[in-house]
């Protein structure tokens, strides 16, 4: 009853009605599906990201290492310097090398993973499409000054020396195949 003291008869529900909240739960269903999905690709995106990071804490480190003659660990990550270069017959590691040792099974980041794919590849020279394996991926890019000043990103091969003073930018391939970026480290 209501303050007159009318009775309220609500009508009986109709067939669309019981449409419209079957309509309403699947949507809510729908939303809960996608924003846990979402929480967590955003948690493996964090994970890679937090690789990435160590990557480049451990590169940061290596001027202080040679600046105070410690040595490098792994050896196959010692860059050389501009002198050494000019040295007749020598032979300086590679950015291959250097990652091998670095990735292998008994490396220093021996532990990382792909967060996003169990078989997926940890770290790769590009991100591709046509490459699944390469979603998940560190990406490890060449990092110049371009006649303006502004960033020069470049592929780095597996046979380019490592050299004192190289920058690098450690990316993620995410999944959506586009390179997030993690930050910028020296050698």
């Amino acid at each position: 009853m209501n303050s007159h003291g009318a009775q309220l008869n609500s009508p009986p529900l109709v067939g669309s009605d019981y449409v419209f909240i079957a309509l309403l739960i699947i949507n809510l269903i729908t939303v809960c599906y996608l924003g846990r999905d979402i929480f967590i690709q955003g948690d493996k995106l964090e994970q890679a990201r937090k690789d990435g990071e160590a990557v480049m804490v451990w590169a940061n480190q290596i001027d202080e290492k040679i600046a105070s003659g410690e040595s490098i660990d792994p050896k196959a990550c010692t860059p050389a310097s501009e002198a050494d270069l000019k040295k007749p017959n020598f032979n300086a590691n590679t950015w291959g090398d250097c990652l091998g040792a670095l990735f292998g099974p008994t490396g220093k980041f021996s532990d990382f993973r792909n967060h996003f794919m169990k078989d997926g590849l940890i770290w790769t020279k590009k991100c591709d499409r046509e490459h699944v394996q390469s979603k998940g991926a560190l990406v490890f890019l060449h990092l110049t000054s371009g006649p303006t000043g502004a960033p020069v990103l470049s592929e780095i091969k597996e046979s380019d020396a490592l050299v004192s003073g190289t920058e690098f930018r450690v990316n993620i391939c995410d999944r959506g195949f586009r390179l997030i970026k993690s930050g910028d480290a020296k050698l």
